[in-house]
């Protein structure tokens, strides 16, 4: 019997599928239909989980801290789309349990044979410049692992998103204003490269369409480069409220200050010809509020 494309798909293992980035690529892979997605979640009662499983599609609860439940959730998958999080709660182990979580998923991988690992990996902050900022660090040594490992890997770096720039919206009709709270990022006058989190399923499904191109590779993305200045430019305010991990996002700011960013906006583009730029980001956003609004 021929296995054709109609009756055989490849599987796809989107680990994070409960986090924005996670959701945003098993959404775009699901969306596409190429591949038969498996998405892995941590907490099926969080939203995003339950998104998935009201679209009818099936969720699978992992336990990170189980070796063998993440050799499972990559049984027989070709590709694995793989996000670690930072938790800073943890004071002191937050960067260790981390990697802990990416060596195991790295393993799996290699045992389970997977032909293609997109990886959402960082640069080496505190090793370049003696500054800790742990959610990056802890990922520039998985990926360092994976690597070693020998995997067939992609990693993808993304910048600042524009999800982050936002801590309220409100709008006063009378002068409709959006607010942010950009001005409280330390980056001075240097530019710093922003995209939107729901574009990164839309690379990473490029990514897997086409892996012999881009196995081997690492992939630095950015919509758009703007100073604070700039992005202020879309009506913004001040929010200076202490958050964990405050030191280590200052430290990543730093980094980026250096002139470490490197991101490449050409590329990105290539890989989502459909991306946005922060004003035609915002303004769409206004608007599905706005209309929001008035349905009410």
């Amino acid at each position: 019997m021929t296995i054709n494309s109609i009756s055989f798909k490849f599987i796809v293992t989107v680990f994070g599928a409960d986090g924005p980035e996670g959701h945003s690529v098993a959404l775009m892979l699901l969306q596409m239909g190429t591949f038969k997605v498996r998405p892995l979640v941590t907490d099926p009662n969080s939203d995003l989980a339950q998104k998935l499983q009201a679209m009818g599609t099936e969720i699978v609860t992992v336990d990170l801290d189980s070796p063998s439940s993440i050799q499972e959730a990559l049984k027989g998958a070709s590709r694995c789309y793989a996000r670690t999080i930072t938790d800073f709660s943890i004071h002191c182990n937050s960067s260790y349990k981390e990697i802990q979580y990416g060596y195991r998923i790295a393993n799996a991988c290699k045992e389970n044979n997977i032909k293609h690992v997109v990886f959402h990996g960082s640069h080496h902050v505190h090793r370049r410049f003696g500054l800790p900022a742990r959610h990056m660090d802890a990922k520039a040594c998985i990926n360092d692992y994976m690597n070693e490992l020998g995997l067939p890997k992609t990693e993808i770096i993304t910048p600042y998103y524009y999800e982050n720039l936002l801590t309220a919206i409100h709008y006063n009709f009378l002068d409709s204003l959006l607010l942010f709270f950009p001005s409280s990022i330390p980056m001075g006058e240097t530019a710093m490269d922003s995209m939107s989190v729901k574009q990164v399923g839309s690379i990473v499904a490029s990514l897997f369409q086409n892996s012999q191109t881009w196995i081997g590779k690492s992939c630095p993305v950015s919509t758009e480069r703007l100073t604070i200045e700039e992005y202020i430019s879309v009506k913004t305010f001040v929010d200076s409220s202490t958050i964990p991990g405050s030191q280590d996002l200052g430290n990543m700011f730093q980094f980026w200050k250096k002139g470490s960013q490197k991101m490449n906006i050409a590329m990105t583009a290539t890989l989502c010809p459909e991306i946005k730029t922060f004003n035609q980001w915002t303004l769409k956003l206004f608007a599905f509020h706005l209309h929001n609004c008035f349905l009410c």
